[in-house]
């Protein structure tokens, strides 16, 4: 009788993780279409701004919690590290967007489960399966076919192309560093802390950025300012949440799968939004990346 009430509990907590698994993806998804609704400000400033809200949420948080402590625990110097590397995450993905159609540097921002997968090889001497050798060469050959037969190709795509794929191997190295942290910290202390420390280090370029531009103030117009606050709480305070409550109930390689399907919400809202039609190419080398990615993340 105990047993059949621990399946149930079991069983209810798994529907939870996949209801809250669910709602993450939707607001991840949400993060291509908003940065290209702040068209016309920097990539360094819209990352500054959406790491800025973010950790303005997330603050009071841990300030009523008297969670500091614990930061200074692990370190303020391994943070500032961290928030280094989401920091060129963030800024190579915008400006990826700014180049690159959506279809383009979705998939490609998640070769960072295979960049990871290699890292920790090296790194932390954690040998490759099989199956991850497989899913690495079903992604480079979905890699071939989004890129090397796109019919629109041009360099300006290729650039941004480029910067997707820094923005992913900065997110490998982000996940590779943080990973002890991340399970030894309270969610809202480290997200705080590696957004804080991120938007510090973008700071400075943001008002470089915004010094060289002409008629700075008239660039944030409402539509600017909404998907610029959209960007710190639907995608980051939001979706990040909503993530790391769901790796609590379900299994950490399932919870990566579901999110995934980021790059699918993405696409479609960027042609429902955007009127952003995928090309065919853009389809199938995207589908395929996504089968190599699964195999990568599933064990």
């Amino acid at each position: 009788m105990v047993q059949v009430e621990v399946t149930r509990e079991q069983r209810r907590e798994f529907m939870l993780g996949l209801v809250l698994a669910g709602a993450g993806v939707l607001a991840v998804s949400t993060s291509a279409v908003l940065v290209r609704l702040a068209e016309g400000v920097s990539s360094f400033e819209i990352a500054f701004w959406r790491l800025l809200i973010a950790t303005l949420v997330l603050l009071p948080f841990v300030i009523h919690g008297g969670l500091w402590r614990e930061a200074g625990e692990v370190g303020w110097g391994r943070l500032a590290l961290y928030g280094g590397t989401l920091a060129i995450h963030f800024v190579a993905y915008i400006a990826a967007l700014q180049l690159a159609p959506v279809a383009h540097v979705l998939p490609l921002l998640y070769t960072s489960s295979i960049m990871l997968a290699g890292l920790s090889a090296l790194v932390l001497a954690e040998p490759l399966r099989r199956a991850q050798i497989a899913g690495i060469m079903i992604v480079l050959l979905g890699v071939t076919i989004l890129t090397g037969f796109e019919p629109r190709l041009t360099t300006r795509t290729l650039l941004g192309d480029g910067l997707a794929l820094v923005s992913a191997a900065a997110y490998a190295a982000y996940s590779l560093v943080g990973r002890r942290e991340r399970t030894r910290l309270p969610l809202f202390v480290y997200a705080t802390a590696v957004y804080g420390f991120a938007a510090l280090w973008v700071f400075p370029f943001a008002v470089g950025a915004a010094l060289r531009a002409e008629a700075v103030l008239a660039r944030y117009d409402t539509g600017v300012i909404l998907a610029l606050l959209g960007l710190g709480l639907i995608p980051n305070t939001l979706g990040h949440t909503l993530y790391n409550a769901a790796v609590r109930r379900l299994n950490a390689a399932v919870a990566n799968v579901i999110f995934t399907q980021e790059m699918t919400g993405a696409i479609v809202l960027a042609w429902l939004i955007l009127g952003e039609v995928p090309s065919i190419n853009a389809v199938i080398g995207a589908a395929i990346m996504l089968g190599g990615i699964l195999l990568v993340l599933l064990r």
